[in-house]
C-alpha cells in the first residue's frame, strides 16, 4: 500500500465522523431555536443554504488543489474563522431576554 492510499484510508472515517457530528449538532441547534410547526420548512431552507455554501466553497478549493495544498488549508481555516461571528450573534440573540 502506498503512503497516499494509507492516508486516504485513515482520513475517510475521520471525515465521516466529523460530518456526522456536525450534522447532528446543527440539527439540534436549529431545532432548539424553532417552534415545532416551523421546523420542516426551516430545515429545508437550512440544508439548501448549507448545500449551496458547500458548492460555493468547494469550487475554489478544488481549483486550488493543483496549485497549493497549504493555500487550501489556509483558505479553509479562514472560512471557518469567518463563520464564528455568525454563531456568536445567533447565540446572543437566543440568550437575549
Amino acid at each position: 500500500m502506498t503512503d497516499k492510499l494509507t492516508l486516504v484510508i485513515v482520513a475517510m472515517p475521520l471525515l465521516g465522523i466529523g460530518c456526522a457530528v456536525q450534522d447532528k449538532l446543527l440539527k439540534a441547534i436549529v431545532a432548539g431555536m424553532l417552534p415545532k410547526g416551523r421546523r420542516t420548512f426551516t430545515f429545508g431552507l437550512f440544508y439548501a443554504a448549507c448545500d449551496c455554501g458547500w458548492l460555493i466553497g468547494s469550487v475554489p478549493l478544488g481549483l486550488l488543489c493543483d496549485r497549493s495544498r497549504i493555500t487550501i488549508v489556509v483558505v479553509a481555516v479562514l472560512a471557518q474563522l469567518a463563520s464564528m461571528p455568525m454563531f456568536v450573534i445567533a447565540h446572543r440573540r437566543k440568550s437575549a431576554p
